[in-house]
């Protein structure tokens, strides 16, 4: 029997490195899709990796985090560093799950003689499936420090939010959410039919202070229904445009895809039936406060594999819990009740069935496409709910550094504030008693007007737009540019 040998898996590596054969006269041809949003940022923070640090780049699967890395070797090839310095091993390659990092990583440096000082870039992709991960790589980054390893993962992820970081800070993340709606709405080619650009463009933004045309808010709650039921996938949007219904990729793509058994194998997950059971039950209640006391009862789990269970599927980016705080504002000590969002509502799509907006669910998957939208943002850590005997609070975010509410949300999907006359007297209530400086929003589908309750001032505005101008939002904006 013939054993795999270094050349063997040089040939492999070639293979998924083609820029090594590149000449100076090769004429350089990417065609990626376009980039998202975050690119910018995380060629930012790439190029912060390197002195022993190492960057995670975390989402789910078929999220575009290998077109990320692609579109970033793309970027470093075109700025002028050489092929022969950039690295790409995916280790969903049997032959590559079989070797070891550092082997297919020296094999590479002898190969083009680049010396311990040299200045090159890694990318790993995939590399859950390397058992103890984390180490390999922060030694790697210690024996080279001019390489700028990034290292992809669609679970397990060392920490939650961008920006954040852990192994002493040696090990910051990065995470690639599934599709922001402005997102959607440019790969769809609908965001200029909607939206006027301004005209003054002379900062070089052309981007910024968009407004909605006129009467165009009925084609952007037509575009915000198709988000939430088939929108968070860049598959689903080309899948469409090629002919092939949405509907039928989220059903048979994105369940089979997105729900991969064997990252839960990974982490010592047996009972795949037990957490799939879980997830389902999880996906029906998103949007919704849950306690590990009914999620014990209703699922009969232990609380202890319970959490486990919770803490995986966030880890893979499949759910977000966010925190509950009291009618003062004030946090929990013991977190026993929280909310639990998919991380795009297009999931429930795939596990049960597209919801029209008149359906009395919608709401609940507006408002997960609503905490969509901070996924990708270091803000995220600063969401909350409200709840207390006799009154809720659907969402807010805390200030970082008074740790008081800053921002508070309504949903009104059906304007019943705007119909009925009566106003808001939890949200006000709440607002008077934590921080009368808050900025207030009630989420309609088409109403848009100021509004104020016993001095409380608030802003009603059509869900959709503010779900659209999130990502625009300074406060947010700033870590997608920097």
């Amino acid at each position: 029997m013939h054993t795999i040998t270094d050349n063997d898996l040089f040939h492999r590596l070639a293979f998924d490195n083609p820029w090594w054969e590149f000449t100076k006269d090769t004429r350089i041809q990417f065609k990626d899709p376009q980039r998202r949003v975050f690119f910018p940022a995380f060629v930012s923070h790439v190029m912060k990796a390197g002195a022993g640090n190492v960057l995670c780049l975390a989402g789910p699967l078929r999220a575009g985090k290998t077109v990320l890395m692609r579109q970033m070797v793309a970027r470093l090839i075109e700025g002028g560093i050489s092929p022969k310095n950039v690295f790409y091993c995916n280790m969903t390659v049997p032959s590559m799950t079989a070797a070891d990092i550092p082997t297919l990583f020296e094999m590479f440096c002898r190969r083009y003689r680049h010396r311990p000082d040299a200045d090159l870039y890694v990318f790993y992709d995939e590399i859950q499936y390397v058992k103890g991960w984390e180490e390999i790589v922060l030694e790697l980054a210690k024996l080279r420090p001019k390489a700028r390893i990034i290292a992809a993962v669609s679970s397990g992820a060392p920490s939650l939010a961008t920006g954040e970081t852990s192994h002493g800070g040696k090990l910051t993340t990065f995470v690639l959410p599934p599709l922001t709606f402005l997102e959607f709405l440019r790969y769809r080619g609908t965001e200029s039919t909607l939206f006027e650009a301004p005209s003054d463009t002379s900062n070089g933004d052309t981007m910024a202070g968009m407004t909605l045309k006129a009467n165009a808010l009925a084609a952007l709650n037509t575009e915000f229904q198709r988000y939430v039921n088939f929108g968070g996938f860049l598959e689903g949007i080309a899948a469409a445009k090629e002919g092939t219904p949405a509907p039928a990729f989220i059903r048979d793509g994105v369940a089979d895809r997105v729900l991969h058994k064997d990252l839960a194998n990974l982490y010592g997950i047996s009972e795949a039936q037990e957490l799939n059971r879980l997830f389902g039950l999880l996906a029906f209640n998103t949007a919704r406060e849950v306690t590990m006391d009914d999620l014990a009862k209703a699922t009969n789990i232990a609380k202890n594999t319970l959490r486990k269970y919770l803490d995986y599927l966030e880890q893979a980016f499949l759910i977000r819990r966010v925190a509950r705080v009291d009618k003062n504002g004030k946090r929990f000590q013991r977190q026993v009740a929280f909310k639990v969002y998919l991380t795009t509502p297009c999931l429930y799509s795939a596990l049960f069935a597209p919801v029209p907006p008149n359906d009395q669910f919608f709401q609940r998957l507006a408002e997960t496409a609503l905490v969509a939208q901070w996924l990708g943002s270091p803000a995220v850590a600063n969401l909350a709910y409200a709840s207390w005997r006799g009154g809720q609070v659907d969402l807010l975010t805390m200030h970082p550094d008074s740790d008081r509410p800053d921002h508070v949300y309504e949903l009104d999907w059906n304007n019943s504030y705007a119909t009925s006359g009566k106003g808001p007297k939890t949200l006000v209530q709440f607002v008077e008693g934590t921080n009368r400086q808050a900025r207030n929003y009630i989420l309609t589908r088409t109403v848009a007007r100021p509004a104020s309750m016993r001095g409380v001032e608030m802003t009603l505005a059509p869900l959709a737009l503010y779900t659209y101008w999130l990502e625009r939002d300074p406060t947010l904006r700033k870590f997608h540019s920097q």
